[in-house]
Order: structure tokens, then sequence, then C-alpha cells
């Protein structure tokens, strides 16, 4: 996300670069780029007039420091108001001091409540809870059932009912004490667009159970109508915060940079992908840092962290301390990869990250780590372990085993070589951390 608003504030950058002092006329220039790219982004056109006038109170008449060039105070300036415009949130899950713990998710229908629901209750399990999920769509069966399959997938209890919602709510808190559940995740009824009958049975079910907090699900798609529909269920409900989906596919934001206005309330998560453990915590600074460009490693470090197996990275370190690099370590090196998510969501995370998707062009990286698994599973047990054994009629049929070309498995073996040559000569065997993980993007 964000691509635009990023490549639009490196424009600004480019052309106040070697500036000493930022004179009137320079900050107004840079402001206008700053405002267009907003708008571009579908930010709320309130939201972009208060951002703007708060960033240019910053940097009128600021002389540039040893320490900071003129460009960078704009970026410093325009990502501390960011920072502050996204709520300066690194917020969870809040959790009753007496359980259970009450989620009640609201939104439109099609935002993603009902994924949403048990996404939550999976990272409330990861913290040492035991959630359940409860499905309050009573109007779309199609809902029900959909929670129902996702929950028993995930092994999370289900709970559902007929009547009306509140006292499906109510009979739900009775069946979280029977089974021993300290969070309740309770997934109601969506609409095409905001009416009262939502709003109504929202507030019967607020004021039927205790509930925790109230959660905006919120597509991340919608742009300005995020607005309306948060500040719609803010004065029907009260919204104590809000989840932010499809993350992952929007290149503007501008859902992101408009919900804390309209709610009054922060983005206290983001869904960032299809499976199940696709959520995270929505920290203001890292994603005002993603935006600006300078990218979010500590995020990229704890997927990691999260991610990999101890025991393999042991065994793969021990490898690489020797200065050799099997094709099993080649193979290890690739799942960590697509382990932390999809290829464009690390990028993301990366310094220039941005530079990097443009430099790949039209190349599909996650097609070319599945092609590489797949030649890497053709070889049997000894070639991945003395890749120097392959020879020709060894490549032919390795090819045709993993459905790709000679040229292909050749370019794989040359990857490998320079990759042995790069731990051996820079010891990146001895670091701590993702092995070579740069060598393996070139």
């Amino acid at each position: 996300m964000f691509e635009s608003l990023g490549e639009r504030l490196g424009a600004v950058l480019y052309r106040i670069r070697g500036r000493g002092v930022l004179r009137p006329e320079d900050v107004d220039a840079a402001l206008r780029e700053v405002r267009l790219a907003l708008l571009e982004a579908d930010v709320n056109y309130r939201v972009v007039k208060e951002f703007v006038e708060r960033v240019r109170g910053r940097l009128a008449g600021v002389e540039t420091s040893d320490a900071l060039t003129a460009p960078e105070q704009v970026v410093t300036a325009v990502y501390e108001e960011m920072v502050d415009l996204l709520g300066g949130n690194d917020q969870g899950l809040r959790y009753a001091d007496r359980p259970p713990t009450v989620l009640l998710l609201a939104g439109l229908q099609g935002s993603g409540k009902t994924t949403t629901a048990v996404k939550l209750a999976l990272f409330a399990r990861r913290e040492g809870h035991k959630p359940m999920v409860v499905a309050l769509d009573l109007r779309r069966p199609a809902a029900v059932e959909q929670l129902r399959v996702l929950a028993e997938r995930e092994r999370v209890p289900f709970f559902s009912g007929s009547g009306a919602a509140e006292e499906i709510a109510r009979a739900s808190l009775e069946a979280a004490a029977r089974w021993g559940c300290d969070v309740v995740v309770l997934d109601t009824g969506g609409r095409q667009a905001v009416d009262r009958e939502l709003m109504d049975e929202l507030a019967r079910i607020r004021s039927t159970v205790p509930v925790t907090e109230s959660l905006l699900v919120a597509d991340a798609m919608t742009g300005q109508e995020a607005v309306t529909v948060g500040a719609a269920f803010h004065q029907a409900v009260g919204i104590d915060g809000v989840v932010l989906t499809k993350l992952d596919g929007d290149a503007r934001g501008g859902a992101a940079l408009s919900l804390r206005y309209a709610t009054g309330q922060t983005v206290r998560f983001a869904g960032v992908g299809e499976r199940p453990a696709d959520i995270e915590v929505f920290h203001a600074d890292r994603m005002a840092s993603r935006i600006i460009g300078r990218g979010d490693l500590k995020s990229l470090l704890e997927k990691a962290e999260g991610a990999l197996d101890e025991g393999e990275r042991a065994r793969v370190e021990k490898s690489l301390r020797k200065g050799r690099l099997t094709f099993d370590d080649f193979l290890m090196q690739i799942r960590q990869v697509r382990s932390l998510g999809s290829f464009e969501s690390v990028l993301e995370m990366m310094p220039g990250g941005g530079q990097l998707r443009g430099q790949l062009g039209d190349t599909d990286p996650e097609r070319e780590m599945k092609k590489m698994e797949a030649i890497i599973l053709s070889m049997t047990p000894t070639e991945r372990t003395r890749p120097e054994i392959i020879d020709g009629s060894r490549r032919r049929r390795i090819a045709s085993g993993s459905g790709t070309r000679v040229a292909d498995v050749n370019q794989l073996l040359k990857a490998r070589e320079q990759m042995q040559v790069a731990i051996r000569q820079l010891g990146l065997g001895r670091r701590r951390g993702l092995p070579s993980l740069g060598r393996l993007f070139g």
C-alpha cells in the first residue's frame, strides 16, 4: 500500500534537494506536492487540509542543521505529522480485568468481519488466551457457515443460535463460561450501506452484554468513504478502535489516513493477507516510516523471529559457518522468505523496497521462488547435499521432473555457487538472523 504516496514524496525531495534554507516558496511548492499526493491516495480533503497546515507550521523558515539536510527536514516533518494523524498507536488487544473479554466487531458487509473474527481469535490465542467466535449475522446464513468452517479449521470454539442477535450474544457468554473461554469475539451483521436497523441491532447487543471493546472493521479500499462509515458507526455504538482489512491490496491508503479523523479512535490492527495469521498490530510510527520510504525493519525482524524454526536455523547456520551451502540450506532460505508473507509485503518493510520493486519490472518473485523450490525438490538427497555431482544428464532429469528448463536448473546452480562464494568472502555464516537473505534476491 501507499505506493503512489511514497513515489510523490520522493519527487518532493528531489525538487528541494540541495537547498540550505527552506524559503516560503520552497515550502509552498513542496506542500502542494504533498497535498496532491494525499488527495490521489484518496485521503479525505478535510484531513488533507489540516495535515498540510500542520506540516507547514513545522517547516516555515527552518534552517538546515548539520544533522539534517533540507529534504530530510521535510521528510521528518511529514513523518511526525503522519504518526500523529495515524494516532501514535502501538496497542494490541485490551483484555478485561475480569474475564471474559468481549470484542464486538462492526462494519459493512464485505469489509472482512468474519475472517477478522477468526484472525483476532488466533491473535488472542497466541497471547495465551482461550478464544471463541460467535456468529450473529443471522440474515446471511452463508456468513454463519463461513465462520463455522473457518473456526473448525483453526480449532477455535464456535457458537451461534436462533432468535435475536442480542440473546445469542448473551447465551454465548454462558457457553464461554462452560467451555473455559476467556475471550469472546462477536461477528455481527453487516449491510451494503449504513442503515438504522443495523445500528439499532448493534446498540441492543452492546447494551445486553458487557462489551470490552467495539472494533470497526473497515476495508482499506473504501478511501474517503471511510470517513462517512466510521463516523456513522461511532455515533451509533461508540468505536474503541479500528481494524483495517485488505491493507496489502491498497496502493493508496486513504482509509488508514482518514479513519482517526472520522472516529477519534486509532487503527489498532491491519489485515495484510488472506491467511489466518495475516493480521498485525498497527504501529503508527512503523506505518508512517513505510509511507515515506524508510521501510520497517523492526516489523520484518519480528516476523522472521516468529516464522523461523530455531532447530532448522541452527542447522543451516552450522553449515554456513563451514563456508558450505547445500541445496537443503538453499531450500530453507526460500521457505523462510515465503513464510514472512507475500514478497510485496516483505519489500514494503525494507528501506528502498519501492525502488527494488521497480527494478524487478515484470518479474514475478513468488513464481520464481516456487520454480526454485520445484527444482530443488526434484533433486535426490545426495544431489542436494553434493551439488557438484550434478552433470548434464542429471540437469536434464531435474528439469524434466520439475517441469522447468535446463537453463532454469543452470541458473539455480549458478546462484548457489555465487551465494557460497559470498558466504566465504563476507563471513555471512557467522551472522545471526536470516542467512544470506539479501544474496537470495541478488
